[in-house]
C-alpha cells in the first residue's frame, strides 16, 4: 500500500522536508508519527534548540504533533498509541509527564509507554515521542500494556496472562519488544518467542527500577499490519553497513510477504553507543531504500544489543494493501 505523507503547510519548528523520514504516514485507516524530540530552530540564536524542563519538551512535542495531524484532519484525540523515550536523568519528572499527559488526553486515554533509553539522539532532549493515530480510535493491532519482571521468564508468563484476558494467545503477537537492564542480559538466555518478530535490546534500566525485564507487546488476529525485524550482522562491516544489510534481509521479508519496502510506514532504529558516532550516514541507506515520501521514523541510542557485536536492530511496520 503506498505510503501517504502528512505535509502540513505551516510547520513553525523547523524544514522538515530535508530529513529521510516522513512527520506522519498515513495507510489503511491509521497514522504512524515519527519520533519527535522538542528541538526546534531558533531565528535569534540561528541554530536546532531544545529548551526546557522534561514538562516543556513535551508540550513542544505535542505542539508537533497535533500540527502534523491537523494535515491529515486529525486531533491529539485520535491518538491511540503513544511511546516516550526518556533519558535517565528524566525519570524524577515522570510524575509531573503523567499529570500533563493526563491533561492532553482528558477523554479516553491511549496506551502509553515509556521507555529509558541511555540517551536522545540530540543530546540535550531529555524525551522523544512517537505514536500512532486513528480517525474514531480505531486501530489494526491492539497494543498491550508493558509488562516489567525481575526476569524474562516471570515477564513472559505475565505477558501470556495479558493476552488470555483478551481472548488472545502468542500466536497472534505481531511484534515484540524485550528490554534488558545490562545485569539482566548476561542471564536472559535465548528468546522465549514462538511468534511474532522480537529485536531484544539492552537499555541503562527500566523506569521500574526493580524490573530486570520489560517487554512490549503488539497482538493482530489476521489485520493487514506486518511487522519486520533485523538485527544487524557484524559481518556486514559498521553501522552503515549493517544497515544496508538490514534493509535488504527486511526487503526479502517483505517480498515472501507479497509486499514491497513501498508498503512500510514507519520504522524504529535501535542503534548502539558504538555505531552513533557513524550512524548519520545511514541517511543515505534510507535515501537508496526508499522512494518519496520516505516512511515515519524513530532512532534510539541503546545501551546494546543482545547480539554480539550488531550495532543496529531495525523494525519495519507495513501496511499490507486489503482485497
Amino acid at each position: 500500500m503506498p505510503r501517504l505523507a502528512l505535509e502540513p503547510a505551516d510547520y513553525p519548528f523547523f524544514d522538515y522536508r530535508r530529513f529521510t523520514f516522513s512527520l506522519g504516514i498515513v495507510a489503511g485507516g491509521n497514522v504512524w508519527l515519527s519520533g519527535s524530540t522538542a528541538v526546534r530552530f531558533d531565528a535569534a540564536r540561528k541554530a536546532m534548540v531544545v529548551d526546557g524542563d522534561l514538562v516543556a519538551q513535551a508540550r513542544v512535542i505535542f505542539d508537533k504533533m497535533r500540527v502534523t495531524l491537523m494535515a491529515g484532519g486529525l486531533g491529539l484525540d485520535d491518538i491511540v498509541r503513544v511511546v516516550q523515550y526518556v533519558t535517565p536523568a528524566a525519570l524524577t519528572d515522570l510524575p509531573k509527564l503523567n499529570a500533563f499527559l493526563a491533561e492532553v488526553f482528558s477523554g479516553v486515554a491511549p496506551t502509553v509507554t515509556t521507555i529509558v533509553v541511555k540517551r536522545l539522539l540530540r543530546s540535550e532532549a531529555l524525551i522523544e515521542i512517537e505514536s500512532v493515530a486513528a480517525r474514531g480510535g480505531g486501530s489494526m493491532v491492539e497494543h498491550l500494556p508493558t509488562v516489567a519482571e525481575a526476569d524474562v521468564r516471570t515477564a513472559w508468563a505475565r505477558a501470556d496472562e495479558r493476552l488470555a484476558a483478551r481472548g488472545l494467545e502468542r500466536r497472534h503477537v505481531a511484534r515484540a519488544l524485550e528490554l534488558f537492564t545490562p545485569a539482566a542480559a548476561g542471564s536472559a538466555g535465548r528468546s522465549e518467542v514462538d511468534a511474532g518478530p522480537v529485536i531484544r535490546v539492552v537499555m541503562p534500566r527500566m523506569v521500574d527500577a526493580n524490573a530486570g525485564v520489560q517487554i512490549e507487546l503488539a497482538a493482530s488476529n489476521g489485520g493487514n499490519v506486518l511487522f519486520v525485524t533485523a538485527t544487524g550482522d557484524p559481518a556486514a562491516g559498521d553501522v552503515v553497513g549493517q544497515c544496508r544489510e538490514i534493509y535488504a534481509r527486511i526487503g526479502t521479508l517483505l517480498a515472501a510477504a507479497g509486499v514491497g519496502l513501498d508498503a512500510v510506514v514507519k520504522t524504529t532504529e535501535f542503534v548502539t553507543s558504538a555505531g552513533l558516532d557513524a550512524y548519520r550516514k545511514t541517511a543515505d541507506v534510507r535515501r537508496e531504500v526508499f522512494a518519496l515520501p520516505y516512511p515515519a521514523a524513530t532512532g534510539v541510542v541503546c545501551e546494546g544489543l543482545m547480539e554480539t557485536g550488531a550495532d543496529l536492530a531495525v523494525e519495519a511496520v507495513a501496511v499490507m494493501e486489503t482485497r
